[in-house]
């Protein structure tokens, strides 16, 4: 459960994978349901930059090669790769705080093409197109001897 203290102040759920649930066992191990999980030294939500400094933010980016990197590309990185991999858009809304499943595709919609043709062709067969046939750039088919 994050509180999103920026925008609307309501909570929401974000599932977890489920090799990170043990570690959030741990991590929660004695604490009131309604403490954070990750306090700052004096207590409250842990900022930002006391995170960057615990987890050594600046060591992790120059380790792969992106000292551009920002925390929030994590989220980015998070949405495009639920989306790509065919996550409902409506989900992805709810987990990431966006208002509508619009918004959402507004932002990352365009992860999705490769799917949109991934569904084209298992379609197919189904709509009389020869096997030899395939999506020219104008979304209709060219024969294979006009390739």
């Amino acid at each position: 459960m994050y509180v999103d203290t920026l925008k609307n102040k309501r909570a929401r759920t974000v599932p977890l994978v489920p090799v990170v649930v043990p570690m959030v066992d741990r991590w929660s191990a004695g604490k009131a349901p309604d403490e954070w999980l990750f306090a700052a030294p004096e207590g409250g939500p842990l900022r930002e930059t006391n995170w960057q400094r615990s987890v050594n933010w600046r060591e992790a980016k120059a380790t792969i090669g992106r000292p551009e990197l920002r925390v929030h590309d994590l989220r980015h990185t998070a949405a495009s790769v639920w989306l790509a991999s065919g996550a409902d858009p409506k989900v992805v809304q709810r987990v990431l705080g966006h208002p509508t499943a619009a918004m959402t595709m507004d932002l990352y919609g365009h992860m999705i093409d490769r799917n949109l043709w991934d569904a084209a062709q298992r379609l197919r067969g189904t709509a009389g197109a020869r096997r030899d046939e395939r999506p020219d750039d104008e979304g209709g088919a060219l024969p294979e001897s006009h390739r």
